[in-house]
């Protein structure tokens, strides 16, 4: 008899840890009291995972708040979450749910936007207002109030002291973030980005502000991958030469403008950044360098080249010779 009834008992016990376990895993799997539609989920800064998980169960929207505890503590799962309004689908797990709150992909307040590599900051402000993060003139404000890191020298000939160092990269933005808080960002992935240059080429630069002029003058001219480290070398031959750069992209930045084609009075201007009339680098930056562009500055090509000039739509061709780079000029006239 008495087997009977410890047979009787154990059997009631695992019935109700297979009920448990099974209502475990659905609270895990369907977390959300309804299964279809969206879940409105609003986070502000500094609430935690876990306010919103009581937040969530005191309005009735999920189903065992204790349980999801349970199982985010024991699968130690990022509990970094992005402040923002967020509509979720109702069917998604617990793991998917905090995933995306994680990344703030699906912030109704969260703006992706990509910055192309070889814009400069103008540009730069013109995606800004794009986007409807902010007007163009409130982020060339924010630009020139920024303080200026420690690694750029400070001058009245610079345009913008952050030139150069927005680095390009797709963000994402909260609606009301602040330039102060944009440019800080965008200027921690320039960091980022170039601690994983040095390191990988093992070299210490000794000179920011020079390598990222280069580079960015490089990002204006090549149109192609092989053609960066030869423009390098070009830029470098002709400063130790004590020759003019002589570069388009530099007169077309001190113009502030977009154009086609250069006339002989735009190569007269006035300016710093004007490479035909200057000696030696712009002031500063023309552009916003990506990695490639910084690399080539970095390992410029070894050899004599002086003179480039577009072959064709894309690639340029390459020589130490005037009269050489005179006549791939022609040819270039002729075949355009």
């Amino acid at each position: 008899m008495k087997n009977k009834k410890g047979l009787t008992v154990s059997i009631i016990i695992l019935f109700m840890l297979s009920f448990l376990v099974l209502k475990f895993v659905y609270a895990i799997k369907h977390p959300f009291m309804v299964e279809t539609g969206k879940v409105p989920v609003s986070i502000v800064k500094g609430n935690s995972l876990y306010t919103i998980i009581d937040k969530l169960s005191k309005k009735g929207l999920i189903k065992n708040k204790y349980l999801i505890k349970v199982y985010v503590n024991g699968k130690k799962l990022n509990t970094n979450i992005k402040p923002g309004e967020y509509l979720i689908d109702a069917d998604v797990s617990i793991k998917k749910f905090i995933q995306i709150l994680n990344e703030g992909n699906e912030s109704k307040n969260c703006i992706r936007i990509t910055i192309p590599e070889g814009y400069n900051i103008e540009d730069i402000s013109e995606i800004m207002e794009k986007k409807g993060i902010m007007k163009k003139q409130e982020f060339l404000k924010s630009c020139e109030k920024y303080p200026t890191p420690e690694f750029i020298k400070v001058s009245s000939n610079i345009r913008y002291s952050l030139e150069g160092y927005l680095f390009p990269d797709t963000y994402e933005f909260e609606k009301g973030d602040t330039g102060e808080e944009i440019i800080k960002k965008m200027l921690n992935r320039f960091e980022e980005v170039l601690n994983d240059i040095t390191e990988k080429e093992n070299k210490e630069i000794s000179n920011i502000q020079e390598l990222i002029t280069i580079a960015s003058v490089i990002e204006k001219e090549a149109r192609t991958d092989s053609d960066r480290n030869k423009i390098s070398s070009v830029f470098y031959n002709r400063l130790d030469k004590g020759m003019r750069l002589q570069v388009d992209a530099t007169v077309l930045y001190a113009m502030g403008k977009h154009k086609g084609k250069l006339s002989l009075k735009d190569l007269e201007i006035d300016s710093p950044y004007n490479t035909y009339k200057v000696k030696g680098l712009p002031p500063g930056p023309i552009s916003n360098p990506g990695k490639s562009c910084i690399e080539a500055a970095l390992n410029p090509d070894n050899n004599e080249y002086i003179y480039y000039v577009l072959s064709d739509h894309k690639k340029h061709y390459f020589t130490n010779n005037y009269k050489d780079f005179l006549k791939a000029k022609e040819r270039y006239k002729k075949s355009n």
